[in-house]
């Protein structure tokens, strides 16, 4: 892969504009104008005061329900996810239009999933808003020094979220057709912002490789699913890794591998020192990830293969 520009240190944000542009533009020509209310069957709802929620109005596995929370009150915290975003979105940039259509766009996903939510009864409603209350109220979300790790991250983030809301879908029970069609339509969503952000993040590859080799090496040391702020938040994610759902496994498989695949890291050349000893770094990180993965599948299979007394 090589520069467009010859310099090694260039106005990453001026110079992709015009990705921005085009990549908006395709995103536009393409669009997904299904509205929330459509989708559920508000028929099916009961007054909460005359019946109080319990976990036997929906059975479904711990790990699902705490997927199902988790979800939901990360996209609760757009307000959050929209002002870090636009702190790298100047005034009379594409990037600050495309923000604004992407915030649009994600604003719908917490207001379909907490209709579901309700009228499914997959989830205590009290519980669902202290939870609320306490994300908003801490503000938690990734704060990015630059554009360039901004845009790597939000790449991987993007994806993992579209993974997340699929897989939560295919675990819900099958005579929930409702729940399973709004999360796909989160999930099909989310798919069209990460083909944004990837193919932006190329882009920025394609003019300073070295800036976005560092920044992409950070963010994959560093990369965590959004929710730090949520109640509990480790106790469901690990919940959420033993359903199956989403963790280190599916992060290597369904995120790590084909976007970095994409950008073809592997056969980056001539970087900067700095940016190839990331490079080095990001390629080491990785395979402690797949090795990672490998010992708890083998320890997994030899727990299923002992057998009981």
């Amino acid at each position: 892969m090589t520069k467009r520009l010859p310099e090694s240190r260039v106005d990453l944000l001026s110079e992709l504009a015009p990705d921005v542009e085009r990549l908006y533009n395709r995103h536009l020509d393409s669009p997904r104008d299904w509205y929330p209310h459509e989708q559920i069957d508000w028929g099916l709802g009961e007054s909460f005061e005359t019946r109080p929620w319990s976990p036997d109005d929906y059975v479904v596995g711990e790990g699902v329900r705490s997927s199902i929370y988790v979800n939901l009150l990360t996209e609760d915290n757009l307000p959050y996810y929209t002002d870090s975003i636009l702190s790298h979105a100047p005034m009379g940039h594409p990037i600050r239009d495309w923000s604004y259509q992407w915030t649009m766009e994600e604003n719908r996903h917490s207001m379909i999933m907490r209709d579901w939510v309700h009228v499914s009864r997959c989830i205590n409603p009290r519980l669902l808003e202290d939870g609320r209350r306490v994300q908003m109220t801490r503000a938690e979300v990734p704060r990015h020094p630059d554009f360039a790790e901004m845009i790597a991250y939000v790449s991987f983030q993007e994806r993992a979220t579209q993974i997340a809301h699929r897989n939560t879908g295919a675990k819900l029970p099958k005579e929930d057709k409702m729940g399973r069609n709004v999360l796909g339509l989160i999930a099909g969503d989310e798919t069209k912002h990460y083909l944004f952000y990837r193919d932006l993040t190329l882009a920025a590859f394609a003019i300073d490789p070295s800036a976005m080799t560092i920044a992409v090496a950070k963010q994959v040391s560093t990369f965590a699913m959004p929710g730090t702020g949520i109640p509990a938040f480790t106790r469901h994610a690990v919940r959420i890794a033993r359903e199956g759902i989403y963790g280190l496994g599916q992060y290597l498989k369904d995120v790590l591998t084909p976007v970095l695949s994409l950008w073809d890291v592997d056969h980056l050349s001539g970087l900067s020192k700095e940016a190839e000893k990331a490079r080095l770094d990001l390629l080491a990180a990785v395979s402690t990830v797949t090795q990672t993965v490998e010992r708890m599948a083998e320890k997994a299979s030899l727990v299923h293969a002992t057998p009981s007394a």
